[in-house]
């Protein structure tokens, strides 16, 4: 078990491959064990030592320093249906809390009862409690590889690679995903699969379903308006799939990956790491199969870190700007040429860095200004101006890039980078597009389209404002009607107004009229938005507590949006979400955010029984906002 955090965290890591068993007589030790699936990356198994008397499993911990975790005295490994109970520790006291050091890093034994001798493998079960660690299928016998898949077709497991990158289609239809998980077991306990696609027309939506935890399948549907890229995630780790309008496609996704995730971490003797044995874990049909299979076989390694903080220096003049961004785009460029990967995520390469170059010189002036808040650790001047003079992006700047790259080529919108140069070629400003002579179709489409979107997904849009913009292809204005009708049926679904009236008040009196009718009460007030991954994993965790806590009838949960989360997202979110909802305008929401120094969302206010209040975004440690609510209610 250890102190949660709610954060989306994709990983994926590639490192090679070692594995050791040594015999001797009555007793043998499993150096470096293969491990099936693990719910976990903070507890790995180094070493097991098996004789006749014990077990011992030699522990490694990675954690954030100074966060605790803890190892129940419940513990126990099972191993043919019987299990086997710890009964000892050494470097770390069972149920109480273990800090860990500054380094994150920690190692200690656990001591259980002896495993047959003939045992294959093993479970290593922290307690049958909810979100205890849990690793299963621990190899004995030696085995040194992963590369065997299981339950993938066999025409799906050849990646090839040898294909160009096809071009984006541009229809609307049903897009149906069926999810697989070859080997799956429900001791396992995957509830969810979680599905984040970034379109064409409405930034990135998200999608959940169901793991069947007797056939280990999920399945996702859902409208698809034009080209669009996916991320399948599973407990934190997943790869991306390109999409096709319409299709139905089968995933498969081997739950394995999380025990090679940390097989292939693990620091060895001499510095070695694993052998990356060309594991087969992800594979999917439909049309786009041999690059989605390729991408999740051969990654792309080089790309720009743009929002790292240290991409430029802030004090750099628009010319030196522009010349540092062609400098990388054509050094990263041509390691990527020069590369061993496969043709096809070459060219996909190519295709990535040229959205970042897009994104690079469109996002120049904030991009500087990010770095100095970087530098200087002043990121609450996020949305207002730096004490510092950044150059702006000129016209001769922006032509310099465009003699590098075509922005509206629509091959561009294959690339895995796909929201943010959409983001870059909708944001531009409109005067440096037109003196610069830029008069792609595709760019001009995007213009006029996108707002239109955004009224479509609240339900608002004409079918006049449509038919004025003239687009270049039929498919925009298919797409945006057919927006339009599952906005309407979603919302009558949804059952009309769901949110609170916003008090008809001047905006620096806003907030003590939201809370004044609860006064004598514990209220907990969060900012959300429909679209902030972090906020939905917040409400999901946070949900529970209003049944479990002692004190739930002395608390009052608010939750405050803004008009940027899409009306009928709302409206069919908020049924979910047990409290009292408002949904404020632009100016009430920057207000606010201005008046508790808001540096991102979710974001909270604890409000006192005596109406006092102030901002605690230590709760986005959900354990701090449990035992914080215990103390108010006096309820613990």
């Amino acid at each position: 078990m250890k102190k949660p955090l709610t954060a989306l965290i994709w990983t994926m890591l590639s490192f090679p491959v070692f594995s050791l068993v040594s015999c001797t007589s009555g007793e043998r030790t499993v150096e470096d064990p293969v491990i099936g699936y693990a719910n976990t990356y903070t507890l790995d198994i180094a070493r097991v030592e098996l004789t006749d008397t014990s077990t011992v499993l030699s522990i490694t911990a990675k954690y954030i320093p100074r966060y605790w975790i803890k190892i129940s005295s419940d513990t126990y490994l099972l191993s043919k249906g019987r299990k086997y109970r710890m009964t000892g520790t050494d470097g770390i006291e069972a149920d109480s809390l273990f800090w860990m050091p500054d380094s994150g890093k920690a190692a200690f034994r656990l001591m259980f009862e002896p495993l047959p001798r003939n045992a294959r493998s093993f479970d290593f079960i922290e307690s049958d409690a909810e979100g205890c660690f849990r690793i299963f299928d621990v190899d004995l016998t030696g085995k040194a590889s992963y590369s065997t898949s299981r339950g993938i077709p066999a025409e799906l497991e050849e990646a090839g690679g040898d294909a160009r990158v096809p071009g984006p289609e541009f229809r609307t239809g049903r897009t149906t995903v069926k999810l697989h998980l070859p080997g799956y077991r429900p001791e396992f306990g995957i509830s969810k699969a979680e599905m984040y696609v970034n379109t064409l027309l409405s930034g990135q939506e998200t999608y959940t379903a169901p793991v069947d935890q007797e056939t280990g399948t999920a399945e996702f549907s859902f409208m698809q308006y034009g080209p669009a890229i996916g991320g399948i995630v599973i407990e934190n780790t997943g790869s991306d799939i390109w999409l096709s309008p319409g299709e139905e496609l089968d995933v498969y996704f081997d739950p394995r990956v999380k025990g090679w995730n940390l097989y292939n971490s693990r620091e060895r003797d001499g510095g070695e790491d694993g052998s990356g044995d060309g594991f087969c874990w992800f594979r999917a049909s439909g049309k786009y199969a041999e690059l989605t299979n390729s991408y999740a076989g051969d990654r792309i390694p080089y790309g720009m870190s743009l929002y790292s903080g240290e991409f430029a220096d802030y004090r750099m003049t628009a010319d030196e700007y522009t010349d540092h961004v062609i400098s990388i785009y054509n050094s990263l460029s041509g390691m990527l040429s020069s590369s061993g990967i496969s043709p096809l995520m070459k060219e996909l390469g190519q295709l990535n860095l040229k959205q970042q170059l897009v994104t690079a010189i469109a996002e120049g002036d904030f991009l500087r200004k990010h770095n100095y808040m970087n530098v200087h650790d002043k990121w609450e001047l996020f949305r207002e101006e730096i004490p510092y003079r950044i150059d702006p992006i000129r016209l001769d700047n922006f032509r310099k890039v465009l003699e590098l790259v075509d922005i509206g080529d629509p091959a561009l919108l294959m690339g895995s980078n796909v929201s943010d140069y959409i983001s870059a070629l909708t944001s531009m400003d409109e005067d440096l597009l037109q003196a610069s002579g830029e008069d792609s179709a595709l760019v001009r489409d995007l213009r006029m389209a996108l707002p239109l979107a955004s009224e479509a997904a609240d339900a608002a849009l004409s079918e006049e404002d449509i038919e004025k913009c003239g687009f270049s292809m039929p498919f925009y204005e298919e797409a945006l009607k057919s927006m339009q009708e599952a906005s309407e049926k979603a919302l009558a679904l949804a059952g009309g107004q769901t949110e609170m009236k916003v008090p008809d008040v001047p905006d620096g009196s806003l907030f003590d009229a939201i809370i004044a009718p609860y006064r004598g009460k514990v209220i907990v007030v969060d900012f959300w938005n429909t679209w902030c991954a972090p906020c939905r994993a917040a409400l999901e965790a946070n949900e529970p507590l209003k049944d479990s806590l002692p004190g739930k009838d002395d608390i009052v949960w608010i939750y405050v949006a803004n008009t940027t989360s899409p009306l009928v997202k709302y409206r069919t979110m908020i049924p979910g979400i047990r409290g009292l909802h408002y949904r404020l305008e632009g100016k009430q929401w920057a207000y606010l955010c201005d008046k508790f120094a808001i540096d991102g969302i979710p974001s909270y206010v604890l409000v006192d029984r005596d109406g006092s209040y102030s901002l605690r975004n230590d709760f986005r440690d959900h354990d701090v906002l449990k035992e914080t609510l215990e103390e108010m209610t006096g309820k613990k």
